[in-house]
């Protein structure tokens, strides 16, 4: 991948033979099913450590997560995620998470509000 500034049509992003989301717009967005792949403990989503690290960070300022069931997104930044992520390995490879209540969430009719109270995650 090149720089930030390339990125301006969809290109995909595979760790291995899988697809785990696609770059648009300055965002990596990951699509998924919420039912299944939502992080029960702690609630959470996740992003494979390798991608993030070596495509994602350098890359994009915004990780957007797409809830293909609920039809609701859930947005944050780049610098938000790399500061308060976790990180583990439950049989997928290692990835980071960030846990729900520092996503800003969109699209279902309501938004969470931020904790630093501007709306912006970050």
């Amino acid at each position: 991948m090149s720089s930030i500034n390339s990125i301006t049509k969809r290109e995909t992003l595979k760790v291995g033979n899988k697809t785990i989301g696609y770059f648009t717009e300055n965002k990596f967005i990951k699509p998924v099913i919420g039912s299944k792949h939502q992080l029960k403990y702690p609630p959470a989503w996740a992003i494979d450590a390798w991608a993030f690290d070596n495509e994602v960070k350098p890359n994009v300022s915004e990780i957007v997560i797409q809830d293909k069931e609920s039809g609701a997104e859930y947005h944050a930044s780049i610098e938000a995620f790399d500061r308060l992520k976790g990180e583990l390995d439950r049989g997928f490879g290692r990835q980071y998470f960030l846990t729900l209540n520092h996503w800003e969430e969109r699209g279902n009719g309501h938004q969470q509000l931020s904790l630093w109270g501007d709306g912006e995650i970050g």
